[in-house]
């Protein structure tokens, strides 16, 4: 559900709560607001109470609100109570890694528990200085997450479980989410099963590109799953590099960002020499300027761009290709992509 704009004001600490919560979001105001001994219960009470008639309505017209609660008040109030907490949770992400960006001052990497940590200049460190568990990321008593890349908590857990599965997680850089860690007694994050294949592309057809190879898909799912999604292969004198972003509706532009892949292939090693993830946020008016310039491959570097990984180290094009998946995990344009072999014209 996408929440229009409200005068009421979102206290701060509802949505720091929301940001720091490792498990599912949905469903957790209407859980709370029957939960007195929740700490926050009361001033998600009086959010609540005081939403608008507007919100109600807005609430009302959502058609998965609408086929499982039908036109209960108060079930409304919280249901929409809820996606815009999720929606400020996300926003202050954003703003949070986009001001603190590379600098090591800011949290987590200020927490003690993380003294003598190297940080790098993109505001990464090494996975190797934590023990993965799940889908946490364990050192001195404390449990982190990999900065997730849409508003859903867990949506990096099978991007770290990639690593691990490909066996290059000693060689991988991560930033760390700004909310999502916790002593490791009480924040415990959620881990789900999936599978993800690892065929490749067609590689032969893109070893003999001579010109960039270029494409868009547009996502037929519901709204909160929408993306617009370009890639491009483009051979240079250091390897054939591709990139790939995939962007979300104009309407979420502010509380989600576009995810950003770019890797070089070497076709004589057969291999990856470069894989790194990252989050590009945009403003309203930044957004518009890069559906102006039209395809990636016209868009130079619009908005800010933070990394969420960076792989050392080559891998094989079967680890390229369940990494790429994970990273864009519910992005069924990609895995359409990577699990079939589609033709590339030389």
């Amino acid at each position: 559900m996408l929440c229009p704009e409200t005068a009421i004001e979102v206290p701060k600490s509802l949505v720091v709560d929301f940001a720091s919560d490792p498990e599912s979001p949905y469903e957790k105001a209407l859980k709370k607001l029957n939960d007195p001994g929740w700490p926050l219960h009361g001033a998600l009470c009086e959010f609540v109470e005081r939403l608008p008639a507007e919100a109600v309505k807005a609430a009302r017209g959502d058609k998965f609100f609408n086929s499982i609660y039908g036109t209960d008040e108060r079930l409304a109030r919280a249901w929409f109570a809820q996606w815009l907490l999720m929606q400020k949770a996300s926003e202050a992400r954003l703003k949070s890694i986009s001001s603190d960006g590379a600098h090591s001052d800011g949290m987590p990497y200020a927490a003690e528990c993380l003294r003598g940590i190297g940080v790098d200049s993109e505001g990464m460190v090494k996975l190797a200085n934590f023990v993965a568990i799940g889908g946490a990321l364990a050192r001195n008593g404390f449990n982190f997450t990999i900065c997730p890349t849409t508003m859903s908590p867990n949506s990096t857990f099978w991007l770290l479980r990639s690593f691990a599965d490909v066996g290059i997680a000693d060689h991988v850089s991560v930033r760390l989410d700004p909310f999502l860690w916790g002593a490791a007694e009480t924040f415990v994050p959620m881990m789900f099963k999936m599978i993800v294949y690892g065929q490749a592309v067609n590689w032969d057809g893109i070893a003999e590109l001579k010109e960039p190879h270029h494409g868009r898909m547009i996502s037929d799912g519901p709204a909160e799953r929408f993306e617009l999604t370009e890639f491009c292969w483009d051979p240079r004198d250091d390897g054939i590099h591709f990139t790939c972003e995939a962007l979300p509706a104009s309407e979420r532009i502010g509380f989600e960002a576009a995810r950003y892949l770019h890797a070089i292939y070497d076709p004589a090693m057969e291999a990856i020499t470069h894989l790194d993830g990252a989050l590009r946020i945009y403003t309203a008016s930044q957004f518009e300027e890069r559906l102006a310039a039209g395809h990636l491959r016209k868009a130079g570097k619009a908005g800010v761009r933070r990394k969420i990984f960076r792989l050392d180290e080559p891998v094989s094009r079967d680890a390229f290709s369940l990494v790429a998946q994970a990273f864009f995990v519910w992005n069924d344009d990609m895995k359409t992509y990577f699990t079939e072999t589609l033709p590339v014209s030389p």
